[in-house]
């Protein structure tokens, strides 16, 4: 079928020819996509957006899709249908996937509202290489192209407060060193004197994964998404929680087994005991760490949950990217910092200030930075 689209004020317009010559007109309003998602969403009671309810979150979704309408995103039946299923808002429900769906939404809704030239769901290509698969968004601004490819690792939606669950930021020692006894003596020094304090808040306590070969899956999926290309950036963007950020910094730049250090060679290996290298991801640029989850899996009054620029988020260069090994195409890397709203410099003049007074105390101060830093400047998502 043919397709002509003529743009109005009010609709968007799609003049349909089939062979035979017929014509039939489709109108898609911004009511008519209000009333569609709407009637999703009174049938999943469990879904994200309706778990808040709160007026102020509520009204500001729908003031997000009026921009998501404005900004040329859903302004066609078939792309009302990928958002809707974005969010899982059709058929069975995913709160993971919804996740994930709504933090590519907030980098939409930045794009829009700054005015960027942008596309969603970007296929790259240069003429010597074409990907099959795409990145969730691209931005174009002042001759430099911006690719953003978000990931939000699955949340484990904890239904027993009595449990304490025990994080090990990052592997410091392959298990198969130490001995079980060890272990145990650690947890039943440390955990069991927690749970003996608490009164009566936990009865129990479970280690939780570390999940730093997730953050490898994701840079090696990146690796396939992403080309390399002069005047370029291209950007991972991690969306958690802020109580994982710390975690998260850890994978990355822990001394033992950073997957940006040098300490990370021999650390990981693939399922076939092949060692991972740095080259493997050597096409992803920078790592965005931010919480945009933060502000959607639970209530934060007062705030508005749908703008990036209300997010802590911190850039975090691959040193072992060919464009950093290079040494070339670095103003891209200054541009970015404009681009996208980030907390790198503060963070790290902050972290350089702290870590300075912790030598002088003898104190280690990087593994309560973060909640600090989030106190400091992120009260309501801390």
């Amino acid at each position: 079928m043919k397709m002509e689209r003529c743009m109005r004020s009010y609709a968007v317009f799609f003049l349909l020819c089939d062979a035979t010559g017929k014509r039939e007109v489709i109108i898609i309003t911004e009511e008519q996509i209000q009333n569609k998602i709407y009637s999703y969403l009174v049938t999943q009671n469990e879904h994200v957006i309706l778990e808040h309810m709160p007026d102020h979150y509520y009204n500001l979704f729908w003031n997000s899709i009026s921009i998501l309408y404005e900004g040329g995103i859903l302004t066609t039946a078939k792309s009302v249908e990928k958002f809707c299923n974005k969010l899982q808002l059709r058929g069975s429900y995913n709160r993971d996937k919804c996740l994930q769906g709504i933090s590519e939404m907030v980098f939409w809704l930045y794009a829009i509202r700054r005015n960027y030239s942008f596309e969603i769901d970007k296929q790259l290509h240069t003429k010597n290489e074409k990907n099959n698969s795409d990145v969730d968004i691209q931005i174009v601004k002042d001759g430099y192209t911006f690719n953003i490819e978000v990931k939000t690792p699955n949340q484990v939606k904890k239904t027993d407060e009595s449990i304490l669950n025990i994080t090990i930021p990052f592997r410091s020692f392959e298990r198969k060193d130490i001995q079980d006894e060890e272990v145990r003596k650690i947890n039943r020094d440390i955990s069991q004197a927690i749970i003996n304090n608490s009164q009566g808040k936990y009865t129990a306590y479970e280690q939780t994964k570390i999940d730093d070969n997730k953050v490898i899956e994701y840079l090696r999926s990146g690796q396939i998404k992403f080309t390399y290309e002069p005047n370029s950036i291209n950007v991972l963007a991690l969306s958690v929680p802020s109580q994982q950020m710390d975690n998260y910094w850890g994978y990355l730049y822990n001394p033992f087994s950073g997957i940006f250090t040098d300490q990370f060679s021999g650390k990981f290996f693939d399922k076939k005991k092949n060692e991972i290298k740095h080259s493997e991801f050597d096409k992803v640029d920078v790592v965005l760490l931010t919480n945009i989850v933060e502000g959607h899996k639970r209530i934060v009054y007062e705030f508005d949950s749908w703008k990036l620029e209300n997010y802590c988020s911190i850039f975090c260069i691959n040193p072992f990217s060919q464009r950093t090994m290079k040494h070339c195409d670095v103003d891209a890397y200054k541009y970015l910092l404009d681009i996208l709203p980030n907390d790198t410099n503060r963070f790290e003049k902050e972290r350089d200030e702290r870590n300075l007074q912790g030598e002088k105390l003898g104190i280690p101060t990087d593994p309560i930075f973060f909640s600090e830093y989030l106190y400091n400047h992120y009260y309501k998502l801390r």
